[in-house]
């Protein structure tokens, strides 16, 4: 288990005093703009790294992370910080909304201050949609505006029921030539699944009852357990519960030249985030026999995802893993993965006590990784060190520091 006051003082509280110093009301939206690791702006001439460009996975994700956190704060009786938060998550939303109904409904991944689109927002489901629509609901009922949640409630269920007609295409732009994340016809992930299944939890538990939340969510856990987590259907080249990033449009493991991918993080996060939705269904008494049928895969895939995954010597998981070479493909490590891993270990232990062997090493692999590697004194974890263990100017996917989402928030499910 973690430690509750190493967490706090390490990654909590710094990280979201940053963050709260470097809100300004007349930019109007969360600023993680700098270098993690040497504390240095990103100025405008860095151009897509600026406060020119507004990146609303970022605000997305950052409106969950404060909401979230204003709780939390609250719990603790901090309340100070907890009105700071509040007074700035009113403020974001205020300036996404605005840029939101200006645009037409839907957020680009990118637009200026002014809410102006820089990246074309197509007629499918994206990753926008997901993040921002989960990270609004979550604002909105903190901000206690029913209105605002059945609004953010409504955006959600047109999204994650667009990604049940396969009818999903990621927004995201590629910042590193080693993770070509744009686009493809007849590729299709199983992030979407993945992502949205936080976002169904937090909405089911909150008594939100526009959409069957955990029916959605059970029919995206079987989809990825039958389509992408081996138990033998997915032949005779890969091991036992080895998870495929991607299929094709026959539903089968879609091969990226010569190689068979996986991403370890997401595999992780995967285990994580079904997690999450299993809770919610063991407490709110449905779906047994999902949780029954889990607790023979997910018990078995996170150890076994975590021991090709990762790299005991620089301390960290592959961003890329060939299933079929059973070799590294992409030997970078984003910091991500690692709190995902410890929040995935600990649902386990909650979920399947007794078949959760092995859990707990693996998490304490993964916090001595994250917390001596990867975190710096001002709460935030580097984005990425290569295969030596060197800090280097990789994206893994946004410029923007993370705004208490990926480390935070699985960090904060664990306490």
């Amino acid at each position: 288990m973690l430690d509750r006051e190493k967490v706090h003082s390490l990654v909590i509280e710094p990280s979201i005093m940053r963050m709260l110093s470097r809100f300004k009301a007349d930019y109007g939206f969360i600023n993680t703009k700098f270098n993690i690791a040497t504390e240095e702006d990103f100025f405008e001439e860095d151009s897509f790294r600026g406060k020119s460009h507004v990146y609303n996975w970022i605000q997305g994700r950052g409106l969950e992370a404060i909401a979230k956190h204003i709780l939390y704060f609250r719990s603790i009786g901090e309340r100070d910080t907890a009105e700071r938060l509040y007074a700035m998550l009113s403020v974001v939303v205020k300036n996404t909304e605005a840029a939101r109904c200006g645009i037409g409904g839907r957020l680009p991944f990118v637009m200026s201050p002014e809410g102006r689109a820089m990246s074309e927002i197509y007629p499918e489901a994206n990753f926008t949609d997901l993040f921002y629509g989960k990270g609004l609901f979550a604002a909105a009922n903190v901000l206690e505006d029913k209105a605002l949640a059945s609004e953010a409630a409504k955006l959600y269920a047109l999204a994650v029921r667009k990604i049940g007609f396969q009818l999903f295409r990621t927004d995201q732009k590629s910042f590193d030539p080693k993770n070509p994340v744009e686009y493809v016809p007849g590729k299709f992930p199983q992030g979407p699944r993945m992502i949205s299944l936080s976002g169904l939890a937090d909405l089911a538990l909150a008594g939100n009852d526009q959409a069957p939340w955990l029916d959605i969510a059970a029919t995206f856990i079987e989809f990825v357990f039958q389509f992408h987590v081996n138990q033998g259907q997915l032949g005779d080249k890969l091991q036992k519960f080895d998870f495929v990033e991607t299929i094709d449009a026959e539903s089968k493991p879609r091969m990226d030249g010569d190689k068979l991918l996986c991403d370890p993080g997401h595999a992780l996060e995967f285990v994580g985030l079904a997690g999450k939705c299993l809770l919610a269904m063991r407490k709110l008494g449905v779906h047994a026999e999902l949780i029954e049928k889990s607790r023979g895969i997910l018990p078995e895939l996170f150890p076994h995802t975590f021991d090709f995954g990762f790299q005991k010597g620089p301390g960290g998981i592959v961003k890329a893993y060939d299933l079929l070479s059973r070799k590294p493909s992409n030997s970078d490590m984003p910091w991500w993965s690692l709190p995902e891993t410890i929040r995935a270990g600990i649902e386990l232990q909650k979920l399947f006590p007794n078949e959760a062997h092995g859990v707990e090493e693996r998490i304490q692999l993964a916090w001595q990784a994250f917390s001596e590697k990867f975190l710096q004194k001002n709460g935030f974890a580097c984005q990425t060190r290569d295969e030596k263990g060197e800090i280097v100017n990789v994206i893994p996917a946004l410029p923007d520091a993370d705004p208490g989402y990926h480390t935070n928030l699985s960090l904060l499910d664990c306490l």
